[in-house]
């Protein structure tokens, strides 16, 4: 019996020491699920959001409507870098759709075609802010082969993009951005909307911040997408 206590007590020991660390991390974990749940409880329809009278069908999950004529969307892209946010907090396999509204500037169509040239060879990425800039702070986007030079001087072979611009494919992106355009019913830009029935407001953030908004933004509609599961 004299061996049997000091097993005893050390046994307890360990029990009650691996007690303490379960019991703390299921506080911490309720804590978690507690501030999250109270975070998202935050996000209101009419204030960081509305719903669509109508759901657009067969819509991407977050889609952003823009147009480089738009100085706001160029503060989006570049500054505040909303949709690298956004694409952080998205499932691996989604992606925010980006399309380019026709409607605005004298050469909208134009850069909505050039938009669908950059999606169908996957160079979104290269040609976004060069095209940005040629718009806004060059403006020097006054014909079709102003906006193709913007393309050579990004790196993209000239019969490359010759190739594309006439090819079937670009045809039909741009004929899918303007008619998602129409289809949302878009009035101004940058427009984002969630699962074809939710648009984010874009003054419905609280943070005064660009950290802080972007990563604002990016939990509402994380949280919306969640929420269209």
């Amino acid at each position: 019996m004299l061996t049997f206590w000091p097993l005893f007590n050390s046994l307890m020991t360990v029990m009650f020491t691996n007690m303490k660390k379960y019991l703390l991390l299921a506080l911490l974990s309720t804590f978690s699920l507690f501030s999250f749940a109270s975070h998202a409880a935050d996000y209101q329809e009419g204030e960081q959001y509305v719903k669509l009278k109508n759901k657009v069908p067969n819509a991407p999950a977050v889609v952003e409507f823009f147009s480089f004529y738009c100085p706001p969307c160029n503060q989006f892209a570049n500054v505040y870098k909303v949709s690298e946010a956004v694409n952080e907090r998205l499932p691996q396999n989604d992606k925010v759709v980006k399309y380019h509204v026709s409607a605005m500037g004298s050469m909208g169509e134009e850069l909505t075609e050039a938009w669908s040239v950059a999606i169908a060879l996957g160079i979104e990425n290269k040609v976004e802010k060069p095209l940005f800039d040629a718009v806004q702070k060059e403006q020097s986007i006054k014909n079709k082969e102003d906006i193709r030079q913007v393309f050579i001087k990004a790196g993209i072979p000239a019969e490359e993009y010759d190739g594309a611009l006439h090819s079937f494919m670009v045809k039909s992106i741009t004929a899918k951005q303007q008619n998602a355009t129409e289809a949302f019913g878009v009035r101004g830009t940058p427009s984002f909307y969630v699962g074809g029935q939710y648009q984010i407001k874009n003054d419905g953030m609280q943070s005064k911040t660009i950290d802080g908004y972007r990563t604002e933004f990016a939990d509402v509609v994380k949280f919306l997408v969640d929420q269209n599961k």
